[in-house]
């Protein structure tokens, strides 16, 4: 598949830079990020006895994101559930918005997307996690890095995955370790993230379209 490509591309490219000049990157944990200003504090979904249940689904309004709606690294709005904006007002966490990075940390281990701008907020379930980052740190950079062999092997082993009860909370979150390059090296992997981020949600609006396309044909079909 295109996105698998993709994301190959972009994963080994950021591995590759690193062992070139592994002087040139330093080793933070996320809470580090955090006191440097580079990033605001992770926050999931969490929302206790008013978490959102299947009867309060609406046709149209704020997009509920569970685990499985991150997939390929993209959000995938046609299948999942949303809630109203005065319900959606009523609750206190996991507002995500545009630009933010998701990490899935229970149950499902490691999907990773950035949410795109398709919708001005999305709330997230206890399955997901937002990583907001701020001035020098790319959006781009960090959603790549989560799909490293390295990031992923560390969420597989801190979380216990495998396990229907595998989960990594936010405190554990914190102390995860970030492998962050200099601003140089950050500039060149954002130059070629960027473009690769673009085919693939060219690619993923094409899908879209088609299956739109294909939906109506089968429609009109079956009406004759």
């Amino acid at each position: 598949m295109l996105n698998d490509n993709l994301e190959q591309q972009a994963v080994s490219f950021i591995q590759t830079e690193f062992l070139k000049n592994p002087e040139q990157w330093q080793s933070v944990t996320v809470s580090e990020l955090v006191n440097q200003g580079l990033l605001d504090p992770p926050m999931d979904g969490n929302h206790g006895e008013i978490h959102p249940k299947a009867s309060d689904y609406v046709s149209e309004g704020v997009p509920f994101l569970m685990a499985n709606n991150l997939v390929d690294g993209t959000v995938d709005y046609e299948n999942c559930a949303f809630i109203s904006e005065t319900q959606a007002n009523s609750l206190r966490k996991g507002f995500s918005h545009p630009g933010d990075v998701l990490l899935t940390h229970k149950a499902t281990i490691g999907r990773t997307a950035i949410l795109p701008n398709n919708y001005p907020l999305a709330i997230l379930t206890p399955q997901v996690t937002y990583y907001r980052t701020k001035k020098n740190l790319y959006n781009g950079y960090l959603r790549y890095y989560f799909e490293s062999n390295k990031f992923q092997s560390i969420l597989s082993a801190w979380s216990g995955a495998g396990s229907t009860r595998a989960y990594i909370g936010i405190t554990k979150q914190m102390e995860l370790p970030i492998d962050l390059p200099n601003v140089e090296t950050m500039n060149k992997l954002r130059r070629f993230i960027e473009p690769i981020e673009s085919m693939r949600t060219d690619n993923n609006s094409e899908i879209v379209r088609l299956r739109h396309i294909l939906e109506y044909m089968l429609s009109m079909i079956s009406s004759r």
